[in-house]
This record gives C-alpha cells, structure tokens and sequence, in this order.
C-alpha cells in the first residue's frame, strides 16, 4: 500500500503512468469545482497537474489565460507535455521554493496533492508571495485519500488532510477563507483569499 501512496505523490515508471491516467479521471468532480470558482482569464499557476487534465479544462473555457504548471514528477512532465501541446508552461521542481517573481499570479490551484506537501506552511507562504494582492488560492482535496495518505505518513509532520487542518494551515499562513464547497462524495473544494491587508 505505502508503495502506492509514494505513486501517487510522485508517479513514475508505467505505473505512473497509469496512475496520471487514472487521476485524470478519478479527479474530475475536483476538476470542475475548481473550474466553477473561476470567473475569468489571468495567469493562473497549477501545483501539481498530473497529466494537464485541469490545465486543459481551463484553456477551453479561458484560452486567453497565461497557464502554468509545476510538478515533481517526470513522467507525469512528459504525459502532460503530450496533452497540452504548448497551451501551458510547465517546470519540474518542488513546490517549497518556486523560481517565480513576487506577485507573479493571479490565481494559484491545486486538486489532490496538498496531502503530499511535506512542509506545507512553506508552501503556502510560496503561495502567498508569488500570488498578486488579493489573488486567490483555489485548493481542492478528496478526504477519504488524504486520510490514508496521512496513516501511511511516518515522518509524524503537519500534513493538511481535511477540512481543519486545512483551515487551520490557511489561518497561520495570514490567508482568508472564502468558501468551501462539496463537489463529490468526500471532495471538496476551498477558495482562498490573499488579503490586502495581511
């Protein structure tokens, strides 16, 4: 099971392979309800894009949006680099330290991988600091999978696998909470402010 887990968070191989496959799928309800709290073109930043599903849901809607992407794994780079064809810019490091200019985005997302962030306060001071004043974070998450991805966790650090430990991250990072909604069975979908004035 642990084998699977480390997969899912960081696909490689043919397995991988089928598990960006299967994710494109499996993720789409989260897809959507991301798509749902978007209401207009920017630069909008995806952490974490598997196989390019939600980018590609995006520029359908939002051609004229400036799409980006990060992700740590390699294969899920190439099979999303087929998929797009050029619509995103897409890079592969670690979310703890992105190479981005402060204010750089308008809107950040990402659906099923804050579970996965072994130091998600970083993470979400990174979000904080390349999104521009009043940008927002749009984090989507399935609670049934985080939870086995937080039992199968032996480092014992602060993981965001349901909805408090995510409000309470998003509290300590100096973000607002605008909404959470329920997109699916144990899905949901939580659109965060950057305030002005934090």
């Amino acid at each position: 099971m642990n084998y699977f887990i480390k997969q899912f968070g960081n696909p490689k191989g043919s397995i991988g392979r089928l598990l960006g496959k299967m994710m494109k799928y499996s993720n789409k309800k989260m897809h959507k309800g991301v798509l749902s709290e978007i209401n207009s073109p920017g630069r909008i930043l995806e952490i974490g894009f598997g196989s390019g599903s939600q980018l590609e849901m995006i520029y359908r809607h939002y051609p004229e949006s400036e799409l980006y992407g990060i992700e740590i794994s390699e294969e899920m780079i190439t099979m999303a680099e087929k998929n797009l064809e050029g619509k995103a810019r897409l890079s592969l490091y670690d979310c703890c330290v992105m190479e981005f200019e402060n204010g750089f985005f308008d809107m950040v997302i990402t659906t099923d991988s804050c579970y996965f962030w072994s130091e998600p306060e970083n993470v979400l001071k990174e979000i904080k600091r390349i999104l521009k004043p009043s940008g927002r974070l749009i984090l989507a998450y399935n609670s049934m999978y985080a939870k086995f991805v937080h039992d199968f966790d032996n480092s014992k650090s602060f993981r965001m696998y349901d909805s408090k430990t995510i409000k309470t991250a998003i509290d300590k990072a100096g973000m607002k909470l605008l909404s959470e909604k329920r997109c699916a069975y144990k899905q949901k979908v939580f659109t965060i402010l950057v305030d002005e004035a934090v």
